[in-house]
């Protein structure tokens, strides 16, 4: 075999084994992307944010505010409080990692001033973790399996 196939075989086989890890992995979702978590100018921003994407349980939203800028974040319990801007009593200032730790609904705003009604609020959907329930019937046993496969294949190369 060629140096070029036996280096192009590699790098094929490591591709897999990083896809495989990374499948495992949780992602980390920094709110309101690089403009982070400030007053928007458009009232939908954030809305329009979280519904660009999936958010699994073991998954975290991390909040950052400018410098200059103090922003909280309090945690509504339910849709008319999330609606209707009420203020809960649970807050969080500055950076702030937070665990999406099971599947159901969350709503999260800013509880300084008018912020909320301005559009800085956003509710989320977690999903169980599919990662979580293949590992649940199984799949660990396959996984393993299949990395071993790969290794043995590699040792015959080399």
């Amino acid at each position: 075999m060629s140096t070029t196939t036996m280096s192009s075989f590699a790098f094929v086989i490591f591709f897999f084994l990083g896809a495989i890890v990374h499948v495992g992995v949780a992602v980390e979702h920094k709110v309101g992307g690089n403009f982070g978590w400030n007053l928007p100018s458009t009232p939908t921003f954030f809305s329009d944010w979280a519904s660009n994407r999936t958010f699994f349980v073991n998954d975290k939203l991390i909040f950052e505010s400018r410098s200059n800028e103090t922003h909280s974040i309090g945690q509504p319990e339910s849709q008319a409080e999330f609606d209707g801007c009420i203020k809960p009593g649970f807050y969080l200032n500055k950076i702030q990692y937070i665990s999406l730790s099971q599947p159901r609904r969350r709503y999260f705003m800013s509880t300084i001033g008018d912020d909320c009604k301005a559009g800085m609020k956003f509710a989320v959907n977690i999903l169980p973790n599919p990662r979580n329930s293949a590992a649940k019937v199984g799949a660990w046993p396959m996984l393993l399996f299949s990395i071993a496969t790969i290794m043995a294949s590699l040792l015959l190369f080399f």
